[in-house]
């Protein structure tokens, strides 16, 4: 009797395959369910990482302004004696403003009186610059020999990062119609110039100092990949890096277009986040402004004196 009672609870005790099959079933809509909500928190989490490093990144540009009276200038093609400068050298924005990045190291190995990519400037440019990568992007991308722009076609690499200073708008945007012509379309960071803060005369509130533009040297569109495809202005210190805004059609094909955000990191603001990009403000405030955001709007935030009045709100 005992041994009889033990078989029926051990057969009781055993799943069945139909059984098992539900239990399996019921997992994988558990899991199914799960998934999204791990990744948004991810997101959620790089997104707040992107947002800390361009706060950063407004700190040191600060910090330089008040010690140098003026930011530093969006890219270099010498001389430019205002930023000392006394060669035919080029430069990028982001190696002025090393020391305020706890990187004085890079700083005084950093060479200026050759180009970026000179072969004198290697290994400095090569090293990453982990506080401006976005870490929903790629970690580590490098510029190298094998790239069509010829930077580094005498050897050597650039390290890529994710950040551009905004350079201004372009003025193809008012001939097409896509914004209103105005007097001034440069932005705080123009070439060859460096800006005071007193000349960022629509308000630091209302005004672009940084933007995201991720993935480069990788050309992406529209949240994709285009193979054997090449994005300029990647490396830290090249003096392409800025962002000069143009717009694009929505599949990211064409330049200029309507699109201002998320359509092609082709120097244009571009990140991995779902639904817009992170920009850094002349006031040291990080906003997420939405990838549906009109170009008229996000050309006025680019310029920093071009009298644009804003109608609707950046959030």
């Amino acid at each position: 009797m005992l041994r009889f009672d033990s078989a029926v609870r051990s057969r009781r005790q055993a799943l069945t395959l139909l059984e098992l099959l539900v239990v399996i079933a019921i997992l994988g809509v558990l899991i199914g369910l799960l998934l999204p909500a791990v990744q948004k928190v991810r997101d959620a989490a790089a997104r707040l990482s992107c947002t800390n490093n361009l706060k950063e990144a407004g700190l040191a540009l600060h910090q330089f302004a008040d010690a140098r009276g003026a930011f530093p200038p969006g890219a270099v093609f010498g001389p430019f004696l205002e930023a000392n400068i006394n060669t035919d050298a080029v430069h990028g924005c982001w190696p002025f403003v090393l020391p305020y990045l706890e990187q004085s190291a890079l700083f005084n190995a950093y060479r200026w009186d050759v180009d970026f990519f000179d072969l004198a400037n290697q290994p400095t440019v090569a090293a990453p610059l982990k506080i401006l990568q976005c870490p929903s992007a790629q970690p580590n991308r490098f510029v190298q020999i094998d790239h069509p722009d010829g930077a580094f076609s005498n050897g050597g690499q650039g390290s890529c990062i994710d950040y551009g200073p905004v350079q201004g708008v372009g003025p193809g945007l008012a001939l097409w119609g896509w914004i209103d012509a105005v007097s001034n379309y440069e932005g705080a960071f123009p070439m060859n110039r460096m800006i005071r803060v007193l000349e960022i005369t629509d308000g630091a509130s209302n005004t672009l100092l940084v933007a995201e533009d991720a993935g480069r040297p990788q050309l992406w569109r529209a949240g994709h990949s285009i193979p054997n495809e090449f994005s300029f202005g990647g490396p830290w210190a090249s003096s392409a890096n800025a962002v000069f805004l143009r717009g694009a059609s929505a599949d990211g094909a064409q330049l200029p277009g309507p699109c201002a955000i998320n359509c092609t990191n082709d120097r244009q603001p571009y990140s991995f986040h779902t639904g817009g990009a992170n920009f850094l403000f002349a006031d040291g405030s990080v906003h997420f402004l939405k990838a549906a955001i009109d170009i008229r709007v996000l050309a006025a935030l680019a310029t920093r004196a071009g009298g644009e009045v804003l109608s609707s709100g950046i959030d």
